[in-house]
């Protein structure tokens, strides 16, 4: 249950996101109880003004934070070309052969899913795993993207995924609510405020009414109380 925390009116009253105020609000969420782990610091954009009843209306995007707090995913390839695979096969930790992709039924094709956390795909191959996988990957946002024919290539698709995050309230009833990761409380406060402030820039370009669709912005560590940005 998330606890919210009240904070002086003047100081979330008004919709600052200097690098100085964020990174001083990212600080305070460090201040309760430690845990026996390191934390994650999430991050909760409140929207107004905004039918999102309507699928077009609804946000959905992806943004490449400055700075990296992922772990090194574990990838597969889905690939049916002997000679492709073995190009790009030191970049993956495991190969799904053409053989192996109808044998997936939705049980084991759910613990495929659940098992890594990135699939790419020979171009030639994607049909194929659509046909037989898709309905377990794509809700689950794992549908494969193709696969460079370079393993540099692959290497760097993989870099670019640990710095990036989706943000989206696609799914489900698609509140008027976002709610995201943006570090590791082992991390810098400055750190976290720039993951935070590269999110929030993106998603204003995006509103309708820019800042006056927000209601409300916040911030909090994984166990502990809210702290606010802005709040009108």
């Amino acid at each position: 249950m998330v606890k919210e925390v009240k904070e002086g009116q003047e100081s979330v009253s008004k919709l600052n996101t200097s690098l100085d105020y964020v990174s001083k609000v990212i600080a305070s969420t460090k201040e309760g109880d430690k845990r026996n782990f390191v934390q994650t610091v999430e991050a909760g954009i409140n929207l107004m003004g905004i039918n999102f009843k309507q699928t077009a209306n609804r946000i959905g995007f992806e943004v490449v934070f400055p700075h990296v707090f992922k772990k090194a995913p574990k990838v597969a390839l889905f690939g049916t070309t002997p000679n492709f695979i073995e190009s790009v096969r030191s970049a993956f930790d495991n190969v799904i052969t053409g053989e192996q992709i109808p044998t997936y039924d939705k049980k084991t094709g759910k613990k495929l899913a659940d098992e890594y956390d990135l699939f790419l795909s020979e171009p030639g191959a994607l049909t194929l795993v659509g046909k037989y996988l898709g309905q377990t990957l794509a809700p689950r946002g794992k549908m494969p993207k193709p696969c460079p024919p370079d393993v540099n290539a692959v290497k760097a698709l993989i870099a670019n995924y640990v710095k990036t995050v989706t943000i989206s309230n696609k799914k489900g009833n698609a509140l008027p609510v976002l709610h995201f990761p943006i570090g590791k409380e082992s991390m810098t406060d400055k750190e976290v405020a720039e993951n935070f402030i590269a999110c929030y820039v993106k998603l204003v370009s995006m509103l309708p009414a820019n800042t006056q669709n927000i209601k409300s912005m916040y911030v909090k560590t994984t166990m502990g109380p809210i702290k606010y940005i802005f709040k009108r």
